[in-house]
Formats: structure tokens, C-alpha cells, sequence
């Protein structure tokens, strides 16, 4: 009986270690992988609202603009392969204030998009959003502008590039003022509704006192001698 629990005990203690062992030498998921925070570059005259890297949301992005904004994070390989990819989705309308009907509603895009070559790890994904339709994803420690960076230059809008004052935008400052005027009249006329009840009335004299000439008091007789 003592034999059999002392293999017992020797079989629990074994399968313990093998366990412990296979946790200790279980592979780190991320050991291969790295991360970059994600920045946008619009190259083109539509405002981007939103869009997502792999399911990552990256931001919003005006026409000719992009960068200075940063949105953790894509998880990628360290080592870049051939056929390396990701899923990008994004939103587009009318940069113009005054654009109506379908113009002025979003529309969705969607493609997929081979990541370009790098050398090492860095930990920026630059998403450039190109006419027609078109998109770069660089992983690069630069950006636009600097000296080796393997895509292209910082967008730049044309000159004639501008739009006439939002006209929402004016109807609604005007109402703001409009609103403002009316509560300030209110508010005054309030103010004097209040200062109206709160002067004291004078007193007036009855109209049987008005003129009448008292009688004089009353004399006291005088004691006799």
C-alpha cells in the first residue's frame, strides 16, 4: 500500500513539472511583433471622417492636411515579407460647408492594401489617402518632409482651393444673437416689473380730513374757592 502512494505522489509531482515546463517555454505571441501609432496625410480635396487600419481606428483627416495626430496603436511583424497586408475603411464627403444632397453625405471606402517594404521596426504607421482612391501605409520613424522617408511629400493645396463661409454656420450664429437679444430684453423688463412692486406707496390723506379745521382741545374747570 505504502509502494502505490509513493508512486501516486511521484506521478502528481511529475505531471506538475511537465506542466509548470510547458508554460514556462510557451512561445510569447508578441515575441515577432511590434507596434506603431497610426497618423493620417489627406492628399486629396475631400474631408475624411474616420478610418480604420485592421479594425484600428485611426482619426479623421481634413483635405491637404493630416499629421501632428497620433492613434495607438497596429500590431505588426517585425520582419516584413512579401504579400504583408491590411484592411483599410474609411469615410469620405464634401469639404465644401455648403455641399448638399449626395455630396454632402459620407460615403464608405474600403481596400486592401499592401504595407511597403521596411528594413526594422519603427513605431509610426503613416496612411496616405491619394487621389482616386488610393492609399500607401509606410512603417517608418519619419514623416513627410524629412530627408530618406520613402513616401510622398507633405500634401499641399492648390491655391484656388477655398470654399464661401458656411451659410449653417451664419444662420446659426444669427440665431445665437437673436436668442441672446430676446432673453436680454426679457431679463430687463423682468428687472423692471420687480423694481416697480418694490417702490412704497404714499399715503393719502382721507378726503373727509382734506381742509377741515380741528376743534381746540377741551379746558379743564377750574377748582372753586
Amino acid at each position: 500500500m505504502k509502494i502505490w502512494k509513493v508512486l501516486g505522489l511521484t506521478a502528481v509531482a511529475a505531471a506538475s513539472l511537465y506542466a509548470l515546463t510547458a508554460c514556462a517555454t510557451k512561445p510569447d505571441p508578441m515575441d515577432d511583433k511590434a507596434t506603431a501609432s497610426i497618423t493620417s496625410y489627406n492628399h486629396t480635396p475631400d474631408y475624411i471622417h474616420q478610418f480604420y487600419v485592421n479594425g484600428t481606428w485611426g482619426g479623421n483627416s481634413f483635405a491637404y492636411g493630416g499629421g501632428g495626430s497620433f492613434v495607438c496603436c497596429l500590431v505588426y511583424p517585425k520582419t516584413w515579407r512579401p504579400g504583408l497586408t491590411a484592411k483599410v475603411k474609411w469615410t469620405t464627403s464634401s469639404s465644401d460647408p455648403n455641399a448638399e444632397g449626395d455630396a454632402a453625405k459620407e460615403h464608405w471606402h474600403e481596400a486592401i492594401i499592401p504595407i511597403e517594404r521596411y528594413v526594422e521596426e519603427a513605431d509610426t504607421l503613416n496612411v496616405h489617402f491619394l487621389p482616386e482612391g488610393k492609399v500607401r501605409l509606410i512603417i517608418s520613424n519619419k514623416g513627410p518632409g524629412q530627408r530618406s522617408y520613402p513616401g510622398p511629400s507633405y500634401p499641399v493645396k492648390p491655391a484656388d482651393f477655398h470654399f464661401a463661409p458656411s451659410r449653417r454656420a451664419a444662420r446659426e450664429a444669427e440665431e445665437r444673437v437673436r436668442a441672446q437679444a430676446e432673453g436680454r430684453a426679457q431679463a430687463e423688463a423682468e428687472m423692471r416689473a420687480l423694481k416697480g412692486a418694490s417702490v412704497p406707496q404714499a399715503r393719502s390723506t382721507p378726503p373727509s380730513q382734506q381742509g377741515s379745521i380741528l376743534p381746540p382741545p377741551p379746558v379743564a374747570p377750574k377748582d372753586e374757592k
